[in-house]
């Protein structure tokens, strides 16, 4: 209850002006979520930015850097090959910058600050605001809101009784919603009718497609394909989604070990690594990936993911593209 009614008060203060939000002098796209975790935001966030490139925008992308050891902002990348490290910015900036040559990353925990200080550097058009739905000391002129498919809105309450940020009502402050790792578009739907999101809004349905193994410079990992043996290991919110993801691909485990979310890898875990998965070909997220030393006592890979949309993105896209100020016939 307390969580919760501290929730409602900070969007009440700012609903209110009692509490100020700073504006940059370009769009702001917020992909964020209410529940801890596990919906998925860093492959979304992926396919925007890729998507707005597309459609003729230079974004960049803003993050707060969960669990660095910097504070101020960081330059992840400013689009170039080189990217600072897991320590001071956070695994998943790090993993953004990788897999987004030509889009600069920023971290802080002042994204309008890490917005102007882009600015000074390069001509962008738009940014892209990582985990952004609770960050209300910036204005956005779109926020989407991703849920779980399997999980939902959990049962329904904050932390520590639930695994919400917020309360459910605070759906309505979304602009778009996207329910994601859907198994299809019914089972997408069905969740959406429980989460209290204003009709009329587009809402759109999406699941993660595993792309293959790849190793530390994004290619293919050579002899590492659907059929072939593996040990995996994972350090997610919900280790037994990566798991089961690796096993409807194809591949066939024969070990997995689990670690908590944003988990830092010291030897004795890769030690352990190495002698439980015998010799066999290790995989893990491109997430844990980023989180290993150069030199793990193991060749390791890493499963690929990227979003695909089963329906409403059309009536998505053409939405954020309405609020960066692009004409969009109907």
């Amino acid at each position: 209850m307390i969580f919760g009614a501290a929730a409602r008060l900070r969007r009440a203060l700012h609903g209110a002006g009692l509490l100020q939000a700073a504006r940059l002098p370009r769009p702001v796209v917020s992909v964020g979520n209410l529940s801890m975790g596990g919906a998925g935001k860093t492959p979304h966030v992926m396919q925007l930015a890729r998507w707005l490139a597309r459609e003729g925008y230079r974004p960049a992308i803003l993050s707060r850097g969960y669990g660095r050891r910097s504070r101020g902002v960081v330059w992840v990348s400013d689009g170039a090959e080189k990217t600072a490290g897991v320590r001071e910015c956070g695994d998943e900036p790090v993993l953004l910058a990788r897999s987004l040559p030509g889009i600069p990353v920023v971290v802080g925990e002042s994204r309008a600050e890490a917005g102007r200080e882009v600015l000074v550097r390069f001509p962008v058009d738009v940014f892209l605001l990582d985990d952004g739905f609770q960050h209300l000391s910036l204005r956005r002129d779109f926020d989407l809101l991703l849920v779980d498919c399997e999980r939902g809105l959990g049962n329904r309450r904050t932390v520590p009784l639930g695994t919400l940020r917020e309360p459910p009502s605070h759906a309505r402050f979304a602009d778009g919603m996207v329910v994601t790792k859907c198994p299809d578009a019914a089972a997408g739907e069905k969740v959406a009718r429980t989460v209290p999101f204003p009709e009329g809004r587009p809402r759109a349905y999406s699941r993660l497609v595993p792309r293959g193994i790849v190793g530390r410079d994004g290619k293919p990992l050579d002899g590492v394909r659907p059929g072939s043996e593996l040990f995996a290991f994972s350090g997610l919110a919900r280790n037994g989604q990566f798991r089961d993801t690796l096993e409807s691909a194809g591949y066939r485990l024969r070990g997995f070990l689990p670690f908590p979310d944003h988990h830092a890898y010291v030897r004795s875990d890769l030690e352990r690594i190495a002698r439980e998965s015998a010799g066999l070909p290790v995989v893990t997220t491109e997430k844990d990936l980023v989180r290993l030393p150069s030199d793990p006592p193991f060749p390791a890979g890493a499963l690929r993911v990227e979003v695909e949309y089963l329906s409403g993105w059309e009536d998505l896209s053409r939405s954020i593209l309405r609020r960066l100020g692009r004409d969009v016939p109907r």
